[in-house]
């Protein structure tokens, strides 16, 4: 290799997990990738391929999993990409000893790209051997090797053994990865070290909170819309148009600042809050909130009640802290749906079953019972809520406490139909919500649900952040005629193994469905909590504990 081709910038000597996790390092064509807001820039870099690298590749390809998948492709990539450069039988020859040094390497715009092997006697010069099969010690091996070459050291084992020991690294070689153990035995032996990445773009929450003049607001109040005329009247430069399809718009006025701002929540129409409609191009004022069967708490609540409720909308997605109301509204709305002829069902997908059905004793329904108790739990507090004899009792058990059962004069005989119902609260709302749920609802594995078509009926995904992108997209498709999903979960939350918050089913479908005028995305604000004051506070101190963890 030249070096002084490459002195004015890094060379990135790249490992196994960063071509399997970012296969887009490697260009399709003559033309580089343009990628994701990576944490390092290596639009001019040299591009550095072990033979270790390829050999490990080459192991993954017979896989039948994605990782298999994609190391296939790479393969086929990086072949393309060098057989771009020509060669004949004239300077095929000299290739065979040249590749150890780089000086066979294919230039792509500003980009290079080398694959480098390791001469069978470089290992003769260092103190360190690994074996032929330690695969992130061949890793570490070339990124030495890079290193020997770039301060233009002989690779073949001849290099002077008091002269390898004064090797300082200049730098211009980094070896990334996101391996730790690799990254810590490259570190013990000199060579620098680096993660790969794309920078997570900011969380879209489908909605944004804006301080507007007053006589804004009373204008939307009257006339229930704003036109993007209007809006850049009265907003000029300080706030553009830009608002992406369904994301509702919080409005305030500096007197709402200047107050309380818990009491301009207070109007049950929630009406400073709109819709930004993109085929109309205006913001709109929330039109299916009142007929939401259940009392809405704060402007999280009403956008998704919104959301929920609008007949266009063939997918809502809700995400936010526990305690929010996430899973209590979808399966209010279900049910209240399916009661007025909207729906012929309800659909549950517990995302977090995980496979464990099949360990399970009792029938479908018995085995998936766990998994779907957080939506009988939403069912029990709404009819505490909203069903009279449900809440008389409830009020008379607080006043006077549990009545005990008489006992029977004769255990032979008994008058249901004459005889007071002496069950308890408990036991009478359970056969309420077992009868709504075998008259409505359905338990649908996971895995079962491949194939299936959700027409006509409410699919409701809970918590979705444990599902991976695959899964994911599966799922999304298999909304049928006048159906709709509804896709709930915290990223805050993730308990499957190998997912983590930027690479989970629930910021595939965020981003996967965003700004279609079909869908809409709501996040719930950690002021929002309603469950409990405890819940609240102790989702407060754990974001304030990450917040100072991200800062030291």
């Amino acid at each position: 290799m030249n070096r002084m081709n490459y002195e004015n910038r890094l060379n990135y000597v790249i490992d196994t997990n960063i071509l399997v996790d970012y296969p887009d390092i490697i260009p399709s064509d003559e033309k580089a990738s343009e990628l994701n807001e990576p944490t390092i820039d290596l639009s001019e870099a040299h591009i550095i391929i072990p033979t270790a690298v390829i050999r490990e590749l080459s192991s993954f390809k017979r896989e039948k999993s994605e990782r298999g998948k994609v190391a296939r492709v790479i393969l086929k990539k990086l072949r393309d990409l060098f057989e771009l450069k020509e060669l004949t039988v004239e300077n095929m020859k000299p290739m065979l000893t040249s590749a150890y040094n780089m000086e066979t390497s294919v230039d792509v715009e500003k980009q290079t790209f080398s694959i480098l092997p390791i001469h069978k006697a470089f290992k003769r010069s260092l103190a360190f051997a690994p074996a032929e099969d330690d695969m992130d010690g061949q890793i570490i091996l070339a990124a030495i090797a890079a290193e020997f070459i770039y301060q233009m050291l002989p690779v073949d084992g001849t290099a002077d053994p008091d002269e390898v020991a004064r090797i300082v690294p200049t730098g211009s070689i980094v070896l990334l990865t996101n391996d730790n153990g690799l990254a810590i035995r490259a570190n013990r032996r000199g060579v620098i070290t680096s993660r790969y990445g794309y920078k997570p773009p900011a969380p879209y929450t489908g909605r944004r909170e804006l301080l507007v003049p007053n006589d804004l607001l009373v204008y939307f109040y009257d006339n229930h819309e704003i036109e993007q005329d209007i809006w850049d009247i009265f907003m000029g430069d300080e706030q553009e148009f830009d608002f992406v399809a369904n994301e509702f718009i919080i409005m305030r006025t500096a007197e709402d600042f200047s107050g309380d701002l818990d009491e301009c929540d207070k109007d049950p129409y929630f009406r400073h809050i709109g819709r930004y409609e993109a085929k109309s191009n205006s913001i709109v004022s929330l039109q299916y909130l009142s007929s939401f069967p259940g009392q809405i708490m704060n402007n999280g609540q009403a956008i998704y009640a919104e959301a929920l409720m609008n007949p266009n909308f063939a997918a809502v997605i809700c995400t936010g802290p526990a305690g929010s109301g996430k899973t209590y509204m979808a399966t209010v709305y279900g049910y209240q749906a399916c009661k007025v002829g909207r729906y012929i069902g309800v659909t549950v997908v517990p995302c977090a079953s995980q496979s464990r059905i099949g360990a399970l004793p009792g029938d479908l329904n018995e085995k998936m019972d766990p998994d779907v108790q957080p939506l009988k739990n939403a069912l029990r507090n709404f009819l505490l809520k909203t069903d009279k004899a449900s809440r008389a009792e409830l009020k008379d058990l607080q006043l006077h406490g549990a009545k005990v059962p008489k006992p029977k004069c004769n255990p032979d005989t008994s008058d249901d139909d004459s005889e007071e119902d002496e069950r308890s609260i408990n036991q009478k709302l359970r056969d309420k919500v077992s009868a709504i749920w075998d008259a409505w609802f359905t338990n649908l594995p996971i895995e079962n649900a491949r194939g299936r078509d959700f027409s006509y009926e409410v699919a409701i995904y809970d918590e979705f952040q444990d599902q991976n992108a695959t899964q994911a997209d599966t799922l999304i498709k298999r909304l049928g005629t006048d159906g709709k999903i509804i896709i709930t979960g915290d990223t805050e939350q993730i308990h499957a193994p190998y997912l983590d918050a930027g690479n989970n089913g629930l910021v595939y479908a965020t981003q996967l469905l965003y700004d279609n005028p079909m869908v809409a995305q709501v996040h719930f604000t950690e002021n929002e909590v309603v469950r409990h004051p405890l819940v609240k506070m102790v989702v407060e101190r754990q974001k304030l504990n990450k917040t100072i963890r991200h800062l030291i």
